[in-house]
Parts: C-alpha cells; sequence; structure tokens
C-alpha cells in the first residue's frame, strides 16, 4: 500500500472487506505463535482506451462542479486473494520462536498447489495440527468453514482449481486511476502527498499501542492473577486507558489526514500530534517500563506460587476474612506483598490526561527502588516458604498470602495475626540457625554449644538420634549449652537444633555427627581408688595417693613425692604453702587434691596426699620434713596444668626457735639442690580466718616466713584463709595493720581465698542431721568456689625464679655463720680481760712480795680451748686445723672436698676463723672446739719470762702489763672484721630481703621471751633458755647496726684496758722495778 492508502486505513477514512480484513487482524498476546499463509491469483483485466477519456464520454459532470472525486478509474486486475491464519497458543513467551519455526515447517511440509502431495499426517504432527486455532481471510464465500489443519490444506490446494471453475468469484485486485483535472480543470486535484516519514511514524505508534495492548492481554491472562485480582484490574484499566488513547490518536489523524491532503493544513500538524504523545504518559518508554515492572512481578509470583506448589504447602491465598473469623485458628502467619499497588498513580496521571489532552504533562514514572523490592520479596518469601514448610502440621496456625499496600514495608513482608487481630506488621521469622559447636563428649553424653539467630527467639529445640535410628528426640532448652545423658557409648548420633519463635519453629540447622567415647576403664576419681590404699573404714572412706619418692637431700630428709607419670605437655605450677603450726596446711593440701581429682561433695570417698602417722599433740607440727608433691597432669585433672605442692612444717610450734631454723634450713637446701625446686608460681601462706590481732608470737611467726624470700616474690604471695565461715576472715584486718607485704585488690584488701577443712572428711550420711549436712555442704560448696579461683589466679601467675631467694637464704646463713663464730671470740676475749684484770690487781697488791719472791704465785680464770665430741649426733662441722677453731657448727656438708661450699667460706676463705684461712685447711670431723673458763695457778717469773723471750730483752712489770693488753687489742681487731664483714651481709639483705629476720631484733626477743614466761606452756624454759642465745647473737648483729665501734662487752673491755693504765703511770712504783 502507498503511504496515503495506509495513512487512511489507519486513521479508519478506508473501510475494508473480504481478503482486506486480514488487515485488522492483529495477534493479541505475545505467547501467540502465528503463521499466515497468503495465496494470491488474476483472472483477467479491463481498461479503456484513450478514445474513451474524452469529455463527451463523461456521464456525470456535476462531479467537476462538485469537487468530489479527483480521479476516473481507467483499468481494473480481476483475480482473488485469501490469507490462511494459523495461530498456536504457547505456555511461555520463550517458547513462541520455537512454536513458530515448527509451525512454519508443518504447513510447508503439506503445501501442494498442483494437489500431488499426500496430506495423510504423522502422529506428531498431527499433535501438533490438533492445537492449532484457524482463521480464514478471503474474497469469496467458502462452502463450509475449515474446522482442521487437513480442511484448510485441503481447500488451499484447491482454490486455484475452484476459481479457474467459477468466474464469478474474481473480484477487483488492482485499478488503475487517471487523475481527472488533465480533463476539466475544475476538477477536484490532490493538492499535497503526506510524507512518508510521518505516516510510518504514525504507523509505528499505533503498532506499539497494539503491542502495549497485547502485553496486558497476557497479564490478565496469565494463571497468577487469578490468585492477585489487583494485577488483573491494573491491567484491564491499564488496557482501557491505551484503547482510548489509540481511538483518540486516530481521531486526530483522520481529521488532520484530508486537511492536509486539501491542503487546508500543513504536515506540521501530524508532526505535532506525533510530539504531543512523546510528551504525554503515553509515551513508549514509560509504558514499556511500566509494563516490565508488571511482568517482573507476576514472574517472582508464579515462582513463589510454583514453589508452593511443588512442596505441597498448605497456605491459602488471598482468603484472610476465612482465617480470621475460623475460632480454631489461634495464629495467622501471612506473607504480605505490599508493592503490586505502586503503579496506582502512574495510572491516575493516564486517566487525568485522558480528560484533559490538551494539558501538558511532563510525568515520568517514580516508583520505589526495584533492587529493593526485590530484595524484601525473595529474603521474606524464602523465610516464609521455610517456615511453613516445618510448622504446616500446627493445628492451630495457618498460613496465609495476599496484598495489601503498606508503604512502610516495600517488596514484601511478615504480618502476625493472633486471634484475630493485627499484632505485627514485621514479624520477624527466625531463620536456619548455625550449625551446633560440640564443647565436650564422654561415653554416655555430648554437650554442645548452641549459636542463637539474630531474631528474638523464645529458646531452642535440640534433636538427636542415633545414626541407624528413624526417629528424632528432642529436648527443649532455653540455655546457650545443652547436655544429652544416658547415650549409648561408641556410637554416632546425629544432632541438629531450631530455634523456637512466637508460632513456632525454624527450619533445622546442618546436621552434625559426634561418636561417643567408648567405654573405658573406669578413670579419674573412681579409678585411683583402685590404686590406693585405704587407710580408714566407714561410710567415708579414705584413701592415700600412690606415690613415687625421691630424696632432694637425705641427710635433710627432703623428698619429692610424684603422683602419676609426666606424659603432657600442659605447664607446671608450682606452689609453697607456709604457716604456723595448726593453722591446717596439710589438710588444705588434702583439700587442693580432692579438688584437682574431681572429688564431688556426693562422694563417698575421700583422698589424702598428706598422711603422716604421729602421736604428736596439734602444738608441734604434724609435718616433719620439706616435701614437694607433684601432682603430673591427667585428663581428669580439674586444673589445664601440673602442679607441685611444697608443703612445709610449721612455724612456732612448742619446739622452739630451733626447730624453725631447722625448718628454714631445709627450705633452703630444697630451694639450692639441683634436684629441689628452681622456680615457684605462689607462696601460699595459710592462717586462721578468726586471728583478729597478732600476738607477739603471731607476729615473729609471719616475719620468720616473710624474711625467707626475696622481694621480688611479693606479688607472688597469696593468702589462704583456714577455719572460715561465710564472712569476711578478721585476720585480714591484723594482716593489714601489721604492714605485712601481701599483693591487694582492688579494694586495698589482701588478696586471699577462704576455706573450712572441716568439711573435706565430713560425714554427709543421711542419717546425719539436717542442719549439720546443710552447713557442712554449705563449706563444701564455699570451698569448691574458692579452689577453683585459686587455681584460675595460679593459672595466670607467672613464675619466678628463685634466685634472689637463694641469695637471702645463702646470705642470712652466712650471717648466723658469722654471729655464731663471733661469740665464742668475744668469750675469749671476755676472759682474757678479766684474766688481765686479776693480774694487775694481783701485781698491785703484792708488789713486795714479787720483788723478794721472784717464783710468787697468783691464781687466776683463764679461758681454755677443748675437744668435744660430736660423733653420733649425725650432725657436721666445718673445723679449722690450723686455728684449732670450730668455724660452721652445724654444717650441712660432710665432705671435705665439698667445704669450699661451706657457709663461712667466701671466695675461697673462710671468714669466721681467726686466722682468716683457706677454705681447703677446714674439714669435717668428730669433734668440735669449746671454751670453758677455770681457776689455775701462775707465777709471774714464768708470766715475765714468756714475754721476754719474745721481745729478747728485759721487761719490767709494766711493760708485762702492757704485753697481755697488746694480746687483747689483736683479738679485738679480730673480731672487729668479722662484725664489719657481716654488717655487709646484713645491709645485702636489707637490698633483697622481702622481711628482716625478726631474731635481729632484741627487743622483740624480749617480747618473746616475755610472752614464753606468761603462758609458761610445757617447755617454756628450754624455749627461754634458746631465745636468751639467740638474743645475745641479736645484739652483736644490733649494737653494729647503730654503727657502734663493738658490742657492750667489747667497749667494757676498751674501758678497762684504759682504766689499767690510769692505774700505772709510768712513774708508779711498779713500774720502776725490774724483775
Amino acid at each position: 500500500m502507498t503511504a496515503s492508502l495506509k495513512a487512511s486505513f489507519l486513521c479508519g477514512l478506508v473501510e475494508v472487506a473480504g481478503a482486506a480484513k486480514y488487515l485488522k487482524d492483529t495477534k493479541s498476546s505475545k505467547r501467540q505463535s502465528r503463521v499466515t499463509l497468503h495465496y494470491s491469483t488474476t483472472t483477467r483485466m479491463e481498461q479503456f482506451s484513450m478514445s474513451h477519456l474524452g469529455n463527451q464520454n463523461v456521464v456525470y459532470p456535476e462531479v467537476f462542479e462538485q469537487k468530489s472525486a479527483t480521479h476516473v478509474v481507467t483499468g481494473v486486475l480481476y483475480g482473488a486473494q485469501t490469507f490462511f491464519v494459523f495461530d498456536q497458543w504457547d505456555t511461555k513467551v520463550e517458547e513462541n520462536r520455537d512454536n513458530k519455526g515448527k509451525l512454519e515447517t508443518l504447513i510447508k511440509k503439506y503445501i501442494s498447489v498442483d494437489g500431488k502431495r499426500d496430506l495423510k499426517m504423522t502422529d506428531a504432527d498431527k499433535e501438533t495440527a490438533d492445537h492449532l486455532n484457524f482463521t480464514f481471510y478471503g474474497d469469496f464465500l467458502l462452502d463450509h468453514n475449515p474446522t482442521s489443519f487437513q480442511d484448510a490444506m485441503q481447500i488451499y490446494n484447491n482454490l486455484p482449481k475452484h476459481i479457474d471453475e467459477d468466474d464469478k468469484l474474481a473480484v477487483p485486485v488492482q485499478v488503475w486511476l487517471y487523475p481527472l483535472k488533465h480533463l476539466n480543470s475544475q476538477a477536484a486535484r490532490l493538492v499535497q502527498e503526506i510524507s512518508v516519514a510521518l505516516v510510518s511514524k504514525s504507523q509505528e505508534v499505533l503498532e506499539e499501542l497494539d503491542k502495549h495492548i497485547m502485553r496486558c492481554n497476557d497479564i490478565m491472562k496469565d494463571g497468577v492473577v487469578n490468585n492477585f485480582p489487583i494485577i488483573r484490574k491494573n491491567a484491564n484499566d491499564f488496557k482501557s486507558m491505551l484503547n482510548q488513547f489509540k481511538y483518540t490518536f486516530q481521531n486526530e489523524l483522520a481529521r488532520v489526514l484530508p486537511n492536509i491532503r486539501g491542503g487546508n493544513a500543513i504536515e506540521e500538524e501530524l508532526a505535532n500530534i506525533l510530539k504531543k504523545k512523546e510528551e504525554s504518559p503515553f509515551k513508549k518508554c514509560v509504558i514499556t517500563t511500566w509494563l516490565d515492572k508488571r511482568e517482573k512481578e507476576i514472574t517472582m509470583l508464579r515462582s513463589f506460587l510454583n514453589r508452593i506448589e511443588e512442596m505441597k504447602l498448605d497456605i491459602v491465598i488471598n482468603d484472610l476474612d476465612t482465617l480470621i473469623y475460623n475460632t480454631s485458628v489461634k495464629s495467622v502467619v501471612c506473607l504480605t506483598f505490599t508493592s503490586l499497588h505502586v503503579c496506582q498513580s502512574y495510572m491516575s496521571e493516564m486517566e487525568r490526561y485522558l480528560q484533559a489532552p490538551s494539558r501538558k504533562s511532563s510525568y515520568h514514572l517514580s516508583e520505589p527502588s526495584e533492587e529493593l523490592i526485590i530484595q524484601n520479596f525473595r529474603q521474606h518469601s524464602q523465610s516464609f516458604i521455610e517456615f511453613a514448610e516445618i510448622n504446616q502440621n500446627s493445628k492451630t496456625m495457618r498460613f496465609l498470602v495476599h496484598s495489601i499496600p503498606d508503604v512502610e514495608y516495600l517488596g514484601a513482608t511478615i504480618y502476625l495475626y493472633e486471634c484475630g487481630r493485627l499484632i505485627n506488621q514485621n514479624f520477624q521469622l527466625p531463620s536456619k540457625p548455625e550449625t551446633l559447636v560440640v564443647d565436650s563428649q564422654t561415653e554416655d553424653s555430648v554437650t554442645l554449644k548452641l549459636r542463637p539467630p539474630k531474631c528474638d527467639i523464645k529458646g531452642y529445640r535440640v534433636e538427636y538420634k542415633r545414626l541407624e535410628d528413624e526417629e528424632w528426640k528432642t529436648i527443649n532448652t532455653t540455655n546457650k549449652t545443652v547436655k544429652f545423658t544416658e547415650l549409648r557409648p561408641a556410637s554416632t548420633y546425629q544432632l541438629r537444633h531450631r530455634a523456637i519463635c512466637q508460632v513456632g519453629v525454624s527450619q533445622a540447622s546442618d546436621t552434625i555427627e559426634v561418636r561417643t567415647l567408648p567405654v573405658k576403664k573406669p578413670m579419674g576419681r573412681h579409678a585411683i581408688k583402685d590404686k590406693c590404699k585405704e587407710i580408714t573404714d566407714g561410710k567415708l572412706r579414705l584413701y592415700l595417693l600412690p606415690l613415687k619418692s625421691q630424696f632432694i637431700n637425705t641427710v635433710k630428709k627432703i623428698e619429692t613425692c610424684s603422683f602419676g607419670n609426666r606424659t603432657s605437655m600442659k605447664p607446671l605450677k608450682t606452689i609453697m604453702v607456709l604457716g604456723a603450726t595448726g593453722s591446717g596446711k596439710s589438710t588444705l593440701i588434702n583439700g587442693m587434691v580432692n579438688f584437682i581429682l574431681g572429688v564431688h561433695w556426693e562422694d563417698d570417698f575421700r583422698f589424702k596426699l598428706i598422711h603422716e602417722e604421729t602421736s604428736r599433740s596439734q602444738a608441734e607440727s604434724q609435718t616433719s620434713a620439706v616435701t614437694a608433691y607433684e601432682m603430673n597432669y591427667q585428663d581428669y585433672f580439674n586444673v589445664p596444668y601440673s602442679i607441685s605442692v611444697v608443703d612445709t612444717p610449721g612455724f612456732g610450734d612448742t619446739r622452739g626457735i630451733d626447730w624453725d631454723k631447722q625448718i628454714t634450713e631445709q627450705i633452703r637446701e630444697c630451694f639450692v639442690s639441683p634436684q629441689g625446686v628452681q622456680h615457684i608460681n605462689a607462696v601460699c601462706f595459710v592462717v586462721q580466718a578468726c586471728l583478729a590481732r597478732l600476738t607477739h608470737t603471731q607476729k615473729y611467726i609471719f616475719d620468720s616466713i616473710l624474711s625467707i624470700f626475696g622481694k621480688d616474690i611479693a606479688n607472688n604471695i597469696l593468702v589462704l584463709t583456714t577455719f572460715a565461715d561465710g564472712q569476711r576472715p578478721p585476720v585480714l584486718d591484723a594482716i593489714t595493720e601489721s604492714n605485712i607485704p601481701f599483693p591487694k585488690d582492688e579494694k586495698g584488701c589482701p588478696l586471699f581465698f577462704k576455706f573450712n577443712n572441716s568439711s573435706l572428711i565430713a560425714n554427709h550420711d543421711e542419717t546425719n542431721s539436717s542442719d549439720d549436712q546443710m552447713f557442712d555442704k554449705m563449706f563444701w560448696d564455699m570451698g569448691a568456689k574458692s579452689m577453683e579461683r585459686f587455681f584460675k589466679a595460679l593459672e595466670k601467675m607467672d613464675a619466678k625464679s628463685l634466685a634472689l631467694t637463694k641469695e637471702v637464704l645463702e646470705e642470712r646463713k652466712h650471717l648466723e655463720t658469722l654471729v655464731e663464730g663471733l661469740r665464742p671470740q668475744i668469750k675469749a676475749e671476755l676472759s682474757k680481760r678479766e684474766e688481765i684484770r686479776q693480774t694487775r690487781d694481783i701485781l698491785n697488791k703484792h708488789i713486795t712480795d714479787i720483788e723478794s719472791n721472784k717464783h710468787f704465785e697468783y691464781e687466776v680464770d683463764v679461758t681454755e680451748t677443748k675437744i668435744e665430741s660430736i660423733a653420733g649426733t649425725g650432725e657436721f662441722i666445718t673445723n679449722c686445723q690450723k686455728c684449732k677453731f670450730t668455724c660452721h657448727y652445724p654444717c650441712s656438708l660432710p665432705n671435705d672436698e665439698n667445704k669450699i661450699k661451706c657457709s663461712a667460706i667466701r671466695d675461697e676463705v673462710c671468714t669466721v676463723c681467726p686466722g682468716k684461712c683457706a677454705w681447703n685447711i677446714h674439714s669435717n670431723q668428730q669433734h668440735r672446739f669449746i671454751y670453758e673458763t677455770k681457776r689455775v695457778k701462775k707465777t709471774y717469773d714464768a708470766l715475765k719470762k714468756k714475754y721476754e723471750d719474745a721481745q729478747g730483752e728485759l721487761m719490767t712489770t709494766e711493760q708485762v702489763l702492757e704485753r697481755l693488753q697488746h694480746e687483747l687489742d689483736d683479738m679485738i681487731n679480730s673480731i672487729y672484721k668479722l662484725i664489719t664483714e657481716s654488717h655487709e651481709s646484713i645491709k645485702r639483705l636489707e637490698q633483697i630481703a622481702l622481711r628482716p629476720n625478726p631474731l635481729s631484733s632484741p627487743e622483740y626477743i624480749e617480747l618473746l621471751i616475755q610472752a614464753e614466761e606468761q603462758e609458761a606452756k610445757l617447755g617454756w624454759m628450754e624455749r627461754v633458755k634458746s631465745l636468751q642465745e639467740v638474743k645475745e647473737k641479736a645484739e652483736i648483729i644490733a649494737n653494729h647496726n647503730r654503727k657502734d665501734e663493738m658490742p657492750p662487752s667489747v667497749q667494757t673491755s676498751s674501758q678497762k684496758r684504759k682504766s689499767s693504765e690510769t692505774m700505772c703511770p709510768q712513774n708508779s712504783k711498779v713500774a720502776k722495778h725490774t724483775f
């Protein structure tokens, strides 16, 4: 068709009939596969010759005057045209192209113009043909309408024969026109043709609208919209407005086209109509976008509904009222699509434009973010389906899908109805929980950790079964850990869990498999009993742990006792337990062991690590020697490390200060021995909780213990209170008032742990009174919590080297040795002083007798060195063979080759003996040198001769006395050297020791003596005697610390010497005589 004819047809100015009706048959759906078979033939042609075109042959001359025609027909071609339209409906748009190709192949296969082809069809072709719709358009009527594909093909093949036989069936198919203006100048003429481009553009607009309408038809016919009527309504309204706009557009064309042809209008008017269309809400891009969004919505909904159908879920679609008014339904979980109504604003704009086309419109399609809508749709749809699948068997809950506009929650949301009332417009369904985590497992139990989802939940449903079982068992819990008990040993179990929300449960987490441990021989505390010695009978049995012993020091009987073999790489923690006699150290250590081994209050047995069979009273320490108990880590331990507990005898028992010295010496040996303790994590100070104030004796015990250690141990000291109740131990105030250097907590109180040992071996038989059991269990629980805190604190404490503590002990031992060596030398000096005094008095008194009798005799007190046997005492000694002097007694070194390590030796030289001799002339002997004072007779002649032989000249009496004084001075100088060295030791101890030795203060020792005399306990006299000896040593140290030149006794000797010089002046009678 020409552009002009095409334009007239499009705007409805030309009516068509016969085969031309095909032009109005447009596809109504994109799912419609169409193949058109066109048949065209001509039969004859009739035309006028030029002689017929004269004015004389004009029959209707009025056409010139009326200008009702522009052309006259000069020729006609007769023939016939038919259109066979085959349509097939596809289920999916994507199938359209493939089906169209198959349909073309089928039709071409059976076309036979000459009728020679066989119309017998295969079964596959018949199946395809049976689904075809057939429409016939022709220039003549058929005897009967075709009802099948075979009928259509038969008619098509018979058309040539049919037309040839009946010429009346031919119709004009083409005409030739001649302009009337060439016959008469008055005739109407075609002023101008319409631009082909504008006609084509107009055609595109109408075809475009047809396509839009076709898409609306597809939307309305989609099965999804049956469940969501709002989509059909919107699509139908949209289609109606498109048709209305199309009708308006065609009317505009019908009005303007004749005017343009007649010259009454210009083409610009048609261009303006097209421009106005593109500026209206009906422009192509906006309509296309709107339809695209609706089709995507349908695609999402179809996918959702298909999944529901595949999973056979019982979900109600768009029937809220039925569920709300159903009294048997308590809860309705509703997946609500909230954005199926967002297109209303655009449609309103289209409607306004149709009502007033003349107004300008610059509408741009504005809908919420498509990405956000899709994201919310997918998220809520997925969670809804998963939740419905799990909970569809609920008798009181139903699931619903419907559409309600809600601008607050775009795309989709979950509505929750309770008893017909909407209570939540954004209900968060629980998501699939994370996989369970196995915390621990035994032969008959598994403990799991649960990781909660982000939404609000009320608890968990944990499901488990054996691998070979069918049925799952469930446990509901609100805790984040759950323990399954009574399981079969060495069995594989499958476990999973679900979150429980207000109306149901979530999808199950991924299933994990856990295998319980195989049955083993009894482990832990129960297995240990078989290897232990039972030491008591009764309802609460006591077992002595099996230990392997090894001596650190065979002489001092210091030993290491180990439990179990050390096969683990777990760290070793070392603690030393110290305290006063009766503070409960041994029982507390036994309590620690029971905690480590996992003994429970309900168990009818207890373990003992320390068990000394002794008949000692509680006033004496039940522990006889320092012992290191090493508990090597085992899998059943309650602590994650090995632990070595160094138990020590109690300080301050009835055996007095000598016993405390032995304890200190044992601790020193334990530290310095290569097999002994090399590092320590905590020093545990055990005190009774009830001590509100410290007596002098208790203060002495505290200071004695603390004086053992170096200052670097201060932060590793822990206070363990025994005999505690539920209240704050009073002893903490006493410790604070005494300025004892313990670590403190945030409140400034000493860091402490409280225990009550009475519950360790308490009989919890049901026959006991309920009150007793209640208190015993209370103390047990209190102790268990304190033990847990204590061992956790110990785990965080770093090991401290004992190097500084060893130096403190060695320095203190050296100082004691020095002071011990000073005592006999000071006694010898005092004796010498008394000998000089007596000699001087006698010489002055009997000067005449001396002059007349050269053999004058006199009696004086003389200190002599004697040998005392120590054989059979089991003690060792260090004697100087040159000086005949006992430098260290008792000494711990039996072998002479090791005497270089003796406390009296420094830098390979003895610091005690008068000659300061080399270490290798010192030895261990079976005797010691002691000093005794006795009265002996002497002659002045012998005394005088001794000094004259030494001097090689005669001496006067005064010179003899001066020589005696010189001997005294030499002895004092030797003592001064010992005191100077002891002062250096004292200064070093002040620098490194945590606490000064309490026995270095004479005043402090005097208070201890008074306390012993007032208490007058058994053996007090022996203890007072020991304290008097210690006081004498303390005076030596204290006086030198006050920077005195010498001890009081030595000062007295010096003063006497000056007095002697005053008594014997140079011009005295005694001085003049020579003998």
